[in-house]
């Protein structure tokens, strides 16, 4: 008989990048992650040649650019382990803390009126169901239902019938809190981001967004629409910057689009082949790439002459890229908000909201 242990992804990949990290001190030539294995270490003989002894570092001096890529991987994957460990970590200190300050203000309030928080709890009335959200909400979602209405009209009261208890809930518990002077001053996860690349909005704008994007990711193109309408309500307060992260294992034009913006942003233009490559995301070849550089009014012998230097361009998006890979980003589009992290494309009254919650904190963190 044998039994079944299941890990957490994110736990195996702690425990796997804990191991790494803990070995990256070890002198050896070879493999830092093989400093457990003394097979592999430097000077260890793993194979003959006659009477010739082959050693571990023989064969890593033999194929630098591959250990050293390999060893880039491993970076990765710390930093990437260690960027999810401090955001679950906050994330459940956040959890614990809501529910503690719940508690205490519901004790505070059952010693005030001498009752007990069981009955308090009990006097906190939901406003029942009505038919028309009930219907309204079928409508809504019909399309991914496949089901007449009568058949789960029952379900769907009852998921209402939760959503209008938990407000009822937390509108006691927010009145509570404001009653005894409860209020939490943690502030959101975040993580240090250097703010270095293309600018939209004022230098003095107290809100950073940092984008890490690819020109030919679908949902980086979605996302624009919310990062304008930022932009558009807080010409003050917000400001944007721009960092390159392609990913050519999905989008083979990704490489090539991220080199047409570092040409035209050396002819300060950056903004507009932004734009007009997120507008037709069908034209980001080279060839269409020079002619969209033309059609902008970019000097196209400068432009095509910048493009023709691959190694100038790369080592220019080098940067963004050595940073996406610091931070663990491996997917698009990636923001931070003040060094706030947020993942995925966001419907623009969720950012509107982030947006919000930041200014309403005195100062805002510039991330």
């Amino acid at each position: 008989m044998s039994s079944r242990i299941t890990v957490s992804p994110l736990r195996t990949l702690l425990l796997a990048a804990a191991a790494l990290a803990t070995l990256t001190s070890t002198p050896i030539l070879g493999d830092p992650t093989a400093a457990g294995d003394p097979s592999v270490r430097d000077h260890a003989v793993i194979a003959t040649v006659g009477s010739q002894q082959v050693t571990a570092g023989d064969i890593v001096t033999r194929n630098r650019d591959g250990f050293d890529e390999l060893r880039s991987q491993r970076d990765q994957l710390i930093s990437q382990a260690q960027h999810e460990y401090g955001s679950a970590y906050h994330e459940l200190v956040q959890k614990d803390l809501q529910a503690y300050l719940d508690l205490r203000a519901l004790e505070l309030e059952a010693a005030e009126r001498g009752t007990t928080t069981e009955a308090l709890l009990g006097e906190v009335k939901a406003p029942p169901v009505r038919d028309d959200e009930a219907r309204a909400l079928y409508e809504a979602h019909k399309n991914d239902i496949h089901q007449p209405y009568e058949k789960i009209e029952g379900e769907i009261r009852q998921y209402l019938a939760k959503q209008h208890k938990d407000t009822a809930l937390r509108t006691f518990y927010d009145e509570l809190r404001r009653k005894h002077a409860i209020a939490a001053t943690l502030q959101p996860y975040r993580v240090p981001v250097a703010a270095t690349g293309p600018v939209r909005g004022k230098a003095s704008a107290p809100i950073t967004i940092i984008e890490f994007a690819d020109f030919q990711c679908p949902y980086c193109r979605e996302a624009e629409a919310s990062l304008h309408a930022v932009l558009s309500r807080h010409p003050n307060e917000v400001r944007l910057v721009f960092r390159n992260r392609p990913l050519p294992e999905l989008h083979p034009d990704a490489v090539m689009a991220a080199r047409a913006a570092v040409c035209a942003g050396r002819q300060d233009k950056f903004w507009e082949m932004h734009d007009a490559m997120f507008s037709d995301q069908s034209a980001l070849g080279e060839a269409a790439l020079k002619d969209t550089a033309a059609r902008l009014g970019l000097d196209r012998q400068r432009f095509e002459s910048c493009l023709d230097d691959a190694r100038g361009t790369l080592q220019a998006l080098s940067v963004d890229n050595q940073a996406a890979n610091e931070l663990g980003i491996n997917s698009t589009p990636y923001f931070f908000i003040d060094g706030l992290p947020v993942r995925g494309m966001l419907p623009p009254e969720q950012l509107e909201k982030l947006i919000e919650d930041e200014l309403a904190r005195a100062p805002p963190t510039r991330g």
